[in-house]
């Protein structure tokens, strides 16, 4: 059973010591500089690398990207949750603008390689497909791939990165909007060592296991049911090294001053081999596109 009076705490802190994965320009910068005033902001290489730095006590919160509407979601970061036991103390929503950047205006047809992150390759699948001929180099995130392709010196390569970071590292926008979709949004969470609640919180993650068996699953979601809670995302993925067994990320519309929630969660224990509280918060959304 949870404790509120444990979790809760004041009004959303102003400033914080931020962990963000990525280099000056990262997407994760941006979300950060959303939720916190005046953030003081340590680049780490990796998502490891951000949970690492709370772990240690580096900075308080560390910032990374959860889920995109077009690529699903970020996988290594629920990994990385279940191994540190760490909770999301908030959550916000940009919408993403991907720009096709070189170190001078050439003809499309001239770029020999795009550097790029994964996640920013798949929202920009189309485009690419319409350039086979191009080789994709993969990065840890897109401001990276903005660093590297300005480094090289080189006039046949590019990145797909943020408007923003034409200007950070002296690029060159060859293509602006080049996302698939342009209701491009990513949910990033700002994620903390211990589980902190504040205001009104209307938002519960959680990630489960069930046995291997039929109707296991139709249990678990038989519980929101019997309690008319309202899930807004399941969402599911093998786990490595299994047979075929299954991890399951449900956000639910709830909040733990909410009685049927302690009811849930003691009805899930039940009926899962593994269940893991993530956090109850809010999200806030950015109307502006993000440009960077």
């Amino acid at each position: 059973m949870i404790s509120l009076k444990e979790y809760r705490k004041e009004e959303f802190p102003k400033s914080a010591s931020v962990a963000c994965q990525g280099v000056k320009g990262a997407f994760s910068q941006v979300a950060a500089d959303i939720l916190f005033e005046q953030p003081e902001i340590m680049n780490m290489r990796t998502f490891d690398g951000v949970f690492r730095a709370v772990d240690a006590g580096l900075c308080q919160y560390g910032i990374l990207p959860i889920e995109n509407s077009n690529a699903g979601s970020v996988t290594d970061v629920y990994d990385l949750m279940k191994e540190y036991n760490f909770y999301i103390v908030r959550s916000v929503k940009i919408s993403i603008s991907h720009t096709l950047l070189g170190n001078r205006q050439i003809p499309l047809e001239d770029i020999k390689e795009i550097y790029t992150h994964e996640q920013a390759a798949r929202q920009c699948s189309a485009f690419i497909e319409r350039h086979p001929h191009v080789e994709l180099i993969m990065c840890a995130n897109t401001a990276t791939a903005a660093q590297l392709v300005a480094e090289s010196g080189r006039t046949d390569v590019a990145a797909i990165a943020s408007e923003n970071c034409a200007e950070l590292y002296g690029l060159t926008v060859l293509e602006k909007d080049i996302q698939n979709n342009a209701n491009n949004y990513t949910r990033f969470i700002c994620i903390s060592k211990k589980c902190e609640v504040y205001g009104n919180p209307d938002r519960i993650s959680l990630m489960l296991t069930t046995e291997h068996k039929s109707g296991s699953l139709y249990e678990v979601i038989k519980q929101f049911a019997h309690l008319q809670l309202n899930l807004i995302k399941l969402e599911s993925r093998p786990i490595a090294d299994t047979d075929f067994d299954f991890m399951f990320y449900f956000d639910v519309q709830a909040s733990i001053d909410d009685e049927k929630v302690h009811d849930l969660l003691t009805r899930l224990n039940l009926c899962t081999k593994y269940l893991a509280f993530l956090g109850n918060y809010s999200e806030v959304t950015c109307p502006v596109t993000a440009s960077r």
